[in-house]
């Protein structure tokens, strides 16, 4: 394991476990952010049970949040957690920054935040592919069978030497 792994996690997640617990805390500032995204989620067909409340969806997102950004910092199933906080990412940081409905300074304002969000996002998904050192399951698959085989052809070898 690298030295830079158990720091590097609990600084990535820092930021999701104190936006997580904020969502949990005080959901009304979230929701009102939720709000004003929700009638480009109708558009997209996305069902009005997901986007009812938005005061439980927050605090809901929040507790996720917050529980997988915890598990990333301590390097508890840190793959699955930094993919869970990559899936969760990317559609609240669309939600925070709606280049779509400003414009000029706050247009700049959103687009600065939506390229910060995508970069956490890519950050995440970079962790997430982290083997810590291991070799894929593409590589063990490949080993494995090639081990098998080699087993058949010296069963197949030994099998003809004491048959004669």
């Amino acid at each position: 394991m690298s030295l830079v792994s158990p720091l590097a996690r609990p600084l990535l997640a820092s930021a999701f476990v104190a936006d997580g617990l904020d969502s949990i805390l005080r959901p009304d500032k979230h929701a009102a952010k939720f709000r004003r995204v929700e009638p480009v989620l109708t558009k997209f067909g996305v069902p009005a049970a997901l986007t009812s409340d938005a005061r439980t969806l927050a605090r809901v997102s929040g507790v996720v949040t917050t529980l997988s950004a915890l598990m990333l910092a301590t390097g508890r199933r840190p793959r699955t957690s930094a993919l869970t906080l990559a899936v969760m990412n990317i559609p609240l940081t669309l939600v925070n920054n709606p280049v779509w409905d400003a414009s000029g300074q706050q247009r700049q304002e959103y687009l600065s935040g939506l390229l910060r969000g995508l970069s956490v996002a890519g950050g995440l998904l970079y962790a997430a592919a982290d083997r810590g050192g291991k070799p894929s399951l593409g590589w063990r698959l490949g080993q494995a069978r090639e081990h098998r085989t080699e087993l058949r052809q010296v069963k197949a070898a030994v099998r003809e030497q004491y048959a004669d």
